[in-house]
């Protein structure tokens, strides 16, 4: 096991030893409306969500104005259409609070992450976009509050630059394996980065998935990931930028049922388990009679073969009773036991 540093997310812990975390990534799939919102939220805790993401947008001042196109169409106007205030976040984060699920966002511009300070947010998740923002990062990571930062669309040593900036304000941090790739190529996603940086940095790392599927998400688990992140919708058919590759409630449900099975079946340990005992008895082999034995006859590799069920000697034991004699007559097709032999 590699040894990473734990970090307190909220009421969770986030470290090797602790049950990994799921965050559904709400985003703006919200379409602007607080009542939809709650909704999500609600879906997403019944599905078995620990935590969900929104995010928050200053668009005049995180981009220049319609400068962005992306696959949904103008940026600018897209975040303008689906736009929640601070105040409505905070009304947002008390409802999470009600309902025992966390809430957590991503701000896009050191403004955007004061608001959410001023709301008292436990965490900070960064955007891959932001990851490169280091005058951002700083910022925030003065703050002390954890950080989960995605490392989409960077280089290695852009990562690096990340991490020591955080590092040095000694901020608890959560890296992400992340392509920002909407949805990416599967070839691209290198699940194997997730013990790579966590050899690197010894800090928790989890898998920011965009996959409009579940299957690479799972897989992250049994490479390491302690936090998985999954866009989450109500309907996927629905218009937007993120609808398309989100998880609906019946996936987000398989999703959590998947990782808390995943993460149950990754011990170490080889040994026989106490349900494998009665399987064990019948699956298993014995040297058997193949033919009648008399009292005093001598075993040897023409009298004897090997068949189920395994209570009698095992077959792994069959050069150790070569030469042997038999103490009573044993039928064919008997099991021998070890007490039906002389020892010499």
């Amino acid at each position: 096991m590699i040894k990473t540093k734990n970090v307190k997310l909220g009421k969770f812990t986030i470290g090797e030893n602790y049950p990994v975390r799921i965050i559904a990534e709400i985003a703006d799939n919200h379409n602007g409306s607080v009542k939809t919102a709650k909704k999500m939220i609600l879906a997403a805790k019944k599905a078995g969500a620990d935590i969900v993401k929104f995010q928050l947008h200053l668009p005049d001042v995180e981009m220049v104005p319609n400068s962005v196109k992306m696959w949904a169409g103008n940026l600018s106007k897209l975040l303008k259409k689906n736009l929640l205030t601070i105040k409505q976040h905070k009304e947002i984060k008390n409802f999470c609070h009600k309902n025992n699920i966390m809430y957590l966002c991503t701000p896009f511009c050191s403004k955007a992450a004061d608001l959410l300070d001023s709301i008292a947010v436990s965490a900070f998740k960064i955007g891959s976009g932001e990851m490169t923002n280091l005058p951002m990062i700083e910022h925030i990571a003065k703050k002390g509050k954890p950080m989960i930062v995605s490392t989409g669309m960077s280089t290695w040593s852009e990562i690096v630059k990340t991490v020591n900036i955080i590092k040095k304000q000694k901020t608890p941090l959560i890296l992400m394996n992340c392509i920002s790739e909407y949805p990416p190529d599967y070839r691209h996603i290198n699940l194997n980065l997730i013990k790579k940086m966590k050899r690197a940095f010894h800090v928790p790392v989890g898998q920011s998935d965009h996959t409009p599927d579940i299957y690479t998400a799972l897989a992250s688990v049994a490479c390491g990931a302690k936090i998985i992140e999954k866009h989450f919708t109500l309907n996927k058919k629905q218009r937007g930028a993120d609808h398309f590759f989100s998880l609906e409630p019946p996936e987000l449900q398989m999703l959590v049922d998947g990782v808390r099975k995943i993460e149950k079946s990754l011990g170490d340990k080889k040994k026989i388990w106490p349900q494998e005992k009665t399987v064990r008895e019948w699956a298993t082999h014995s040297i058997v009679a193949a033919e009648n034995l008399a009292k005093d006859a001598i075993i040897t590799e023409t009298n004897i073969t090997i068949k189920r069920p395994g209570t009698g000697i095992p077959a792994a034991n069959l050069k150790d009773i070569i030469g042997k004699r038999v103490k009573r007559p044993i039928p064919k097709n008997s099991l021998i036991k070890w007490e039906d032999i002389y020892e010499k």
